[in-house]
């Protein structure tokens, strides 16, 4: 059992070694892919450029990356699917990957593993191997609850921008800028998760991209249902050749009352979830100040009795 524990924390060392190199190395990408392009021009022998290169670079990167993609390899597709999904909804596609994310949950739960078998070991206490596997597994699944949580927030900010982000829009097309031009104007005024997603799709139409494709692709990487709302009435409006300043007071008139609603529906729970901290925290302390005196006075009176 020792033998198989030294060698996750080995497994886990060198993967944590090779995600630091990886992250340093990130900033000189750049760099180093402009001095390979001018190298190319001359003609090296590849074995020698070959055996130039760092340890890390010809070891350490190449089985992290096996390691990385066999993990993602034999996950299931459902659950690739629903990384993919949460990553793109929390806005960090660019600097993370399916296969990452799985890396870093089994590193987590090695290292908590290991760590607190080697403590038990340490004190000579009977090692609780049911304790070490549920540890483990809670582990594991932080940093999916974590992924979770930000998609869930971006969405949140989202969905309160998007009314003030209608308004913006239909003051914009009333004062006579086209459609395009009122989103860009927009976006500059209201900096946010939903700007960005707004300027990804607009620089998308204009490298040739369709544009309901491009619009479609909002709601896509966001998940906001008013959102998708919102985008098929724009979509609506443009193939019937409607009045698109209508079709904006209207949207925002929805969605100011859709915002209305979800805030009057918080309030509404708050005393719901006020009731286990009152039960649970506040209760016993008016407990004992207030019977905490007579408790006193009756132990006194019983004693002087007896």
């Amino acid at each position: 059992m020792e033998l198989i524990v030294y060698a996750l924390m080995f497994i886990f060392f060198a993967l944590v070694f090779g995600i630091i190199g990886l992250v340093v190395s990130s900033k000189k990408q750049m760099v180093v892919q402009r001095l390979d392009s001018i190298k190319s021009s001359y003609n090296y022998p590849e074995e020698e450029d070959e055996m130039k290169k760092p340890f890390r670079e010809r070891v350490i990167d190449p089985a992290y990356q096996k390691v990385v993609t066999a993990l993602g390899s034999i996950t299931p597709s459902r659950i690739k699917k629903r990384y993919e999904s949460l990553i793109v909804e929390s806005g960090k596609s660019r600097t993370m990957t399916v296969n990452s994310i799985l890396a870093i949950q089994v590193m987590l739960s090695l290292v908590v593993s290991g760590g607190i078998y080697l403590l038990f070991k340490l004190v000579n206490a009977k090692i609780p191997f049911i304790l070490i596997f549920l540890f483990g597994v809670l582990v594991f699944f932080i940093p999916y609850a974590l992924l979770h949580t930000s998609a869930m927030q971006r969405q949140v900010k989202i969905r309160k921008a998007l009314p003030d982000l209608l308004d913006l829009l239909y003051i914009s097309v009333e004062a006579g800028l086209g459609f395009d031009m009122a989103l860009k104007k927009s976006t500059e005024k209201m900096p946010g998760p939903l700007s960005e997603e707004i300027l990804k799709a607009l620089d998308d139409i204009n490298k040739g991209r369709d544009r309901q494709e491009a619009l479609r692709g909002i709601v896509h990487r966001t998940g906001v249902e008013d959102l998708n709302t919102f985008i098929t009435a724009v979509i609506q409006s443009e193939m019937l050749g409607t009045n698109i300043a209508s079709m904006l007071r209207t949207q925002s008139t929805v969605m100011r009352q859709k915002r209305r609603q979800r805030a009057e529906e918080a309030a509404m729970k708050i005393p719901i979830k006020m009731l286990f901290p009152l039960v649970f925290f506040m209760m016993p302390a008016l407990f004992v100040v207030i019977l905490g005196p007579a408790v006193i006075s009756i132990i006194e009176n019983l004693s002087k009795v007896l």
